[in-house]
């Protein structure tokens, strides 16, 4: 079977979650943290995305970014180490590479070139998870490689179950399958701790939650929540167990939520400032 497009907007932002709502700043600086949990798509892979030499280019740009001081500055304020740095430079490059190779229903997208955005959202995301999910995501992506699946378009075609449920059971239901119990049920739990933190961070950072996605998801937009597992769906079951039981610990102090708004804002001033 073919793969039909997907519906990725003219204007699209890739997400994230996090946070430790003591340490949140105040004021117009922290109201314009970035997007969380971003994405609404239908895409199919470019023919010639994946060219090593193109691969190579993309590489080299998210490679001199990431070495930017002020962007170390970020990721070394929050706690992650070389090694860690090394961990997600490597996955945010993967997601980059497979996100170039995604092509919407009107063509490429203007985000897919969006480097210094994605790099902001996507790290955000990460450092404002628990540290350890780092590697378990890059095996995710590392074995998707593999097995030539692309997890980012994946992620688009799930969420069109909630934003487009006609084109998701013409073209996507069959070949992403149906959850098992187990993962359906480890999904759920996901979402019902994530479902507070959202609630807890529209009230802190009103203005940047008025920016991100919506509460609910509607034809052609996709809600917060439902971005986010739509991404983490197709994980290992080991993957989504860890996520699960670190969010849980996290959250019992940290809003992932939160955090990833003003990660974003400070991630998206560093790189602003790269020549």
């Amino acid at each position: 079977m073919g793969r039909r497009g997907l519906r990725l907007p003219a204007r699209c932002r890739d997400g994230r979650v996090a946070g430790h709502p003591q340490r949140l700043p105040q004021g117009a600086a922290a109201q314009r943290g970035g997007v969380s949990l971003m994405g609404t798509c239908a895409c199919t892979c470019r023919e010639g995305s994946g060219s090593y030499g193109r691969r190579l280019e993309r590489r080299r740009a998210m490679d001199a970014l990431f070495s930017a001081p002020a962007v170390v500055d970020v990721m070394a304020g929050e706690g992650l180490g070389e090694s860690g740095r090394a961990d997600l430079r490597r996955l945010v490059g993967l997601e980059w590479e497979q996100f170039d190779a995604v092509l919407g229903m009107n063509g490429r997208a203007g985000c897919q070139d969006d480097l210094r955005s994605f790099l902001s959202y996507r790290c955000a995301q990460y450092l404002a998870f628990p540290h350890p999910l780092i590697p378990l995501v890059l095996g995710e992506y590392v074995e998707a490689e593999r097995t030539g699946r692309n997890l980012v378009e994946e992620k688009y075609a799930r969420m069109m179950a909630v934003t487009d449920p006609d084109g998701y059971q013409r073209d996507w239901a069959r070949r992403l399958g149906t959850p098992s119990p187990v993962r359906a049920a480890a999904l759920r739990q996901i979402r019902a701790l994530l479902s507070p933190a959202l609630e807890s961070a529209a009230r802190e950072l009103p203005q940047s939650h008025r920016h991100a996605r919506p509460d609910e998801s509607v034809p052609g937009r996709v809600s917060a929540l439902d971005y986010f597992e739509a991404e983490v769906a197709g994980y290992s079951l080991g993957t989504l167990f860890a996520l699960r039981d670190a969010l849980g610990e996290q959250l019992k102090h940290t809003n992932p939520i939160a955090l990833s708004y003003v990660l974003a804002a400070r991630l998206g001033k560093a790189t602003e400032a790269i020549s």
